[in-house]
């Protein structure tokens, strides 16, 4: 019975030890990279209640660092990003055609969470991905020649999709929900609401630490 005992007591000591190597390998396989991301804003803000006040949106750009954390084990990963943003949108007076910009400049700060669909044949070479999660829009500039003013910050809801190459590079497109009312003082229209909604195309580079 004592020997029986001891050979137990051995084999549940190897398998916690195997366990625990395990976990070290998994732990120490897991990767976390940076890199850089610039790509293109297409700015689709909504403004309502604005007394016959418009918005003409246009094209911008991004650019910035990203970290990425990627599980060995499956296609999950999560990442940040710190980019400067150009959310290029401006705004005209009733009856006119001269458009006036407005609070352009963003440090933005989006924090995705991923999951990469591996192709079993492709295996780290190819992988379609979808993303979403927050994104926080944090505004540099701004006119004070405007009767419409925004807040500094202004949150967001990212979606979209794209795919992973060689684990090197990274495409994608999503959509920007804006959260809230951007609104901080409009003179001529004080139920106005703008909701700063966008698409977005992005190449990201990431390297191994």
């Amino acid at each position: 019975m004592k020997l029986l005992s001891a050979i137990s007591g051995i084999i549940r000591v190897r398998l916690l030890l195997l366990l625990l190597a395990l976990g070290c390998t998994t732990a120490a396989t897991a990767q976390l990279r940076y890199g850089f991301r610039f790509g293109g804003e297409f700015a689709a803000a909504s403004l309502k209640n604005a007394a016959g006040y418009r918005l003409e949106n246009r094209s911008g750009f991004s650019g910035g660092l990203a970290l990425e954390y990627q599980v060995p084990v499956n296609g999950l990963a999560a990442d940040i990003a710190v980019l400067y943003t150009r959310y290029n949108t401006r705004i005209a007076n009733p009856g006119e055609d001269n458009l006036h910009s407005f609070g352009r400049n963003f440090i933005e700060v989006p924090i995705h969470l991923k999951y990469k669909f591996w192709l079993h044949s492709t295996k780290d070479l190819f992988g379609p991905l979808v993303y979403t999660g927050p994104s926080f829009m944090m505004a540099v500039g701004s006119k004070s020649d405007n009767p419409l003013s925004t807040k500094r910050f202004q949150p967001g809801w990212d979606v979209g999709i794209g795919f992973d190459i060689i684990n090197f590079i990274q495409i994608t497109g999503g959509y920007r929900f804006g959260l809230g009312n951007a609104v901080d003082a409009f003179s001529a229209a004080p139920d106005a609401t703008l909701r700063t909604n966008g698409w977005n195309i992005s190449a990201t580079l990431l390297f191994d630490f």
